[in-house]
């Protein structure tokens, strides 16, 4: 059983990789041209005072072009990286299902994708929030990305703690009033790490406030796409799956 769980899962994510390439080559990719665009700009700027520069975008070709990093390029990465998360959806799934959680397949199911959003992106976002070409120094690129993962396993712990929380209150209270507990537990703790953690910003003079906003809208938007289809799909086969079990099983019987 273990093993078609983790082939819908899988399945699930190729189908929600689609539907989230979709809404990113629509409301993200017109940002990510405007920052490319800017950073063209600043870079010609810098190359007409040291000659230097003048081979970045002047003497060498693009290596991949924009229409197929836009296009066949981010396609492939959305459904690679959503089937990955949709195998581990579903291997969460296995491991909470009767155990923890609602009794529903596919409440189940929409929980843990919502789960993962908020550790895999929302969370983490809110400290490091994703930047478009032309913003963040190259220099730093390894202390960032440093301060991303620890900020994803501080996502991880927290999510994990409000859930033992919430688990716990339920012993002493209504469900819905745990849940809340649990929840402001939660955001506490966040607040918290989010003001002791090293801030970085290093957005360049110039660049648009407004397609800096819009790139990380959309950015959070196409990770909320992807797991929540991927939630809604892998539930429903989920579902079905248990439900031709339990025929099957009284058929025997």
């Amino acid at each position: 059983m273990t093993g078609k769980l983790l082939l819908n899962g899988m399945f699930a994510g190729m189908l929600a990789g689609i539907v989230a390439f979709g809404f990113a080559h629509f409301l993200g990719e017109p940002q990510v041209d405007k920052a490319i665009a800017f950073e063209e700009a600043l870079s010609a700027k810098q190359a007409s005072t040291e000659s230097e520069h003048h081979h970045n975008h002047d003497d060498e070709g693009e290596v991949v072009t924009r229409g197929i990093q836009s296009g066949a390029g981010l396609l492939s990465g959305m459904i690679l990286f959503s089937a990955a998360m949709g195998g581990a959806l579903a291997l969460v799934w296995s491991l909470c299902w009767q155990r923890t959680g609602p009794s529903s397949a596919r409440a189940l199911a929409l929980i843990l994708s919502l789960g993962g959003f908020l550790f895999m992106s929302l969370m983490p976002g809110l400290k490091y929030p994703p930047n478009p070409p032309a913003v963040g120094d190259a220099a730093t690129i390894g202390y960032r990305t440093m301060l991303y993962f620890l900020m994803l396993l501080v996502s991880a712990a927290i999510i994990i703690t409000a859930a033992w929380s919430t688990h716990q209150l339920r012993t002493h209270m209504a469900s819905w009033n745990a849940a809340i507990w649990g929840i402001l537990t939660g955001l506490t703790i966040l607040i918290v790490v989010c003001l002791l953690m090293p801030a970085v910003n290093e957005i360049p003079e110039g660049f648009s406030a407004d397609v800096l906003w819009r790139f990380r809208l959309s950015a959070f938007g196409t990770q909320l796409v992807m797991w929540c289809t991927t939630g809604l799909l892998f539930g429903w086969m989920t579902e079905n799956s248990l439900s031709k079990a339990s025929r099957l099983q009284a058929t025997e019987a």
